[in-house]
């Protein structure tokens, strides 16, 4: 299918995108141009800024660990989705206001 006014497909601009994703901006270029998709790299970081990001799912296990940003000096708070096995969000310390909140 192609929009209105549109230079290319939706699955070419698609595909461009997923190299765009993979490779970046002059990688992902050089890429498409011998899969005989040339695309500027400036087009392909284009596709992927415009690209709408899916909100991640709310954890159902999330852990809690303590860690160093620098040994001995400054320690923070992760936490982490066990399930998908992803960070969920640095804490800048320990405390336990900032775990609450």
């Amino acid at each position: 299918m192609v929009s209105s006014f549109a230079r290319r497909t939706e699955r070419l601009a698609e595909a461009q995108r997923q190299i765009g994703l993979a490779l970046g901006g002059e990688a992902g270029a050089r890429s498409a141009m011998r899969q005989a998709m040339p695309v500027s790299a400036d087009t392909l970081l284009r596709l992927v800024n415009h690209s709408k990001l899916s909100t991640p799912a709310t954890p159902k296990v999330l852990g809690v660990d303590d860690w160093a940003w620098k040994k001995g000096q400054t320690y923070g708070t992760i936490l982490v989705d066990l399930e998908q096995r992803c960070v969920v969000d640095p804490l800048a310390d320990r405390s336990a206001d900032t775990l609450a909140a």
